[in-house]
C-alpha cells in the first residue's frame, strides 16, 4: 500500500501534503528563500590574528635556520602584535633548490588566488633564484585591487646576512616591522598606499631598521652598548649626504644606504622628541584616518618638513657625544 501524505501534527510542526509542499517550495524559490548565498570572507587586514606564519624552505636550508627564523618572528610578533596572513620563504645557496622552491611558491600562489598565472610568477623579478645568487632579505606586500589574496611574504636567504651572522636576527625583526607598517595601511589602491607609506626609503626603512635594532638590543644576552655601536656605525653615511640634500629626496637605488642609515637616525630623533609610543602606536593608529601629514602632526606636534629641517639643520651638525645622548 502506497503511503499517503496527510497533513499531520508532529513535534509541534505542521507537515504539508504533497500539493501544499510543492506550492511552498515554489514560493520559496520565487522569493529567493531557497537560494544559496556565499558570504565573502571578511577583510581582516590590519587586525592582529592568532594564526601563526607559514614557513617554507628550500631543500638545502638547515632546520636550524628555519628554527632561528621562527624564533625571531616570535620575538617580533610578541612585541608588536601578530599580523598576517604571513609567509616566510627561506632560500639557501643552491640554485637548483631555489628553482624548486620557486615552483612550490607559484603553486601556492595559484592555490590561494586562482587568478595568478603560473609562468609569470615563476619568472618574476626577485625570484628565489636571485636570492640564492645574491643573498639579502625582503618583504613582498600583496595588497591590491587586482588580486583576491592579501598578505605578506618575507624572504630570508643564506647570505648577506646568513644565519651564522648576528645581523640575521635583527634582519628578521626589520622585515617583520615592515609587516607592521603595511598592516596599518588599509587601502588596496597602490597610489593611496604609497602616499601613506612614502615612496623613498627614509621613513619606511628608517623606521623598520631603528625599531628592529632597538628591540634586538633589549633581548637577553645581547651585549651592552650594542645599539650605540650600530647607530654610531650608521653615521658613516653622513659623509655621503650632499650639501643641502634631504634624506626625504633620496630614492631606492645606488645611494639608498644614505637614506636607510640617516633615516634610522631620524626615527631615533623624533622618538627622542616625543616617545616610542607616539611613533609606534599613535602615528600608525591615526594614519588611515588622518593621512601621513595629519598623523605626523598629531603624533609629534610638528610637520614632517619642520622636523626634517631641524634634523638636517641642527641635529646632524652636533658632535658625536651630543648625538649619542638620544640613543638608549
Amino acid at each position: 500500500m502506497t503511503p499517503q501524505f496527510m497533513p499531520a501534527k508532529h513535534s509541534g510542526l505542521f507537515l504539508p501534503g504533497p500539493k501544499s509542499l510543492l506550492i511552498l517550495i515554489t514560493a520559496m524559490l520565487v522569493n529567493g528563500w531557497g537560494s544559496v548565498h556565499v558570504l565573502a570572507e571578511p577583510d581582516t587586514w590590519g587586525k592582529t590574528t592568532t594564526i601563526q606564519a607559514e614557513f617554507h624552505a628550500a631543500s638545502d636550508v638547515p632546520k636550524s635556520q628555519i628554527a632561528l627564523t621562527r624564533e625571531w618572528y616570535e620575538v617580533a610578533s610578541g612585541a608588536w602584535g601578530n599580523f598576517g596572513p604571513l609567509e616566510f620563504w627561506i632560500v639557501g645557496r643552491d640554485e637548483q633548490a631555489a628553482r624548486e622552491l620557486d615552483k612550490r611558491y607559484c603553486e601556492i600562489r595559484k592555490r590561494k588566488d586562482p587568478g595568478i598565472s603560473f609562468r609569470p610568477c615563476l619568472h618574476r623579478g626577485h625570484n628565489f633564484l636571485s636570492y640564492a645568487r645574491n643573498g639579502n632579505t625582503g618583504l613582498n606586500t600583496r595588497r591590491n585591487e587586482h588580486e583576491k589574496w592579501s598578505g605578506f611574504i618575507i624572504t630570508m636567504s643564506g647570505k648577506f646576512p646568513g644565519p651564522g651572522e648576528e645581523d640575521y636576527k635583527p634582519a628578521v625583526l626589520h622585515e617583520y616591522f615592515h609587516v607592521y607598517q603595511h598592516a596599518h595601511i588599509h587601502s588596496r589602491n597602490e597610489a593611496a598606499r604609497e602616499k601613506l607609506s612614502r615612496v623613498n626609503p627614509w621613513w619606511g626603512e628608517g623606521g623598520a631598521e631603528y625599531m628592529a635594532q632597538l628591540l634586538y638590543s633589549r633581548q637577553e644576552g645581547v651585549r651592552p652598548g650594542y645599539l650605540r655601536e650600530i647607530m654610531q656605525r650608521k653615521l658613516r653615511s653622513l659623509k655621503d649626504l650632499r650639501r643641502g640634500e634631504s634624506i626625504r629626496d633620496i630614492p631606492y637605488g645606488r645611494r639608498a644606504r644614505v637614506a636607510y642609515d640617516l633615516g634610522t637616525w631620524f626615527i631615533a630623533f623624533i622618538i627622542s622628541k616625543s616617545s616610542e609610543n607616539a611613533y609606534r602606536v599613535r602615528f600608525f593608529k591615526d594614519l588611515n584616518a588622518e593621512g601621513f601629514e595629519g598623523a605626523f602632526l598629531k603624533s609629534f606636534g610638528q610637520s614632517s618638513q619642520e622636523l626634517l629641517d631641524e634634523f638636517h639643520g641642527h641635529f646632524l651638525n652636533l658632535d658625536l657625544e651630543e648625538m649619542m645622548k638620544i640613543i638608549p
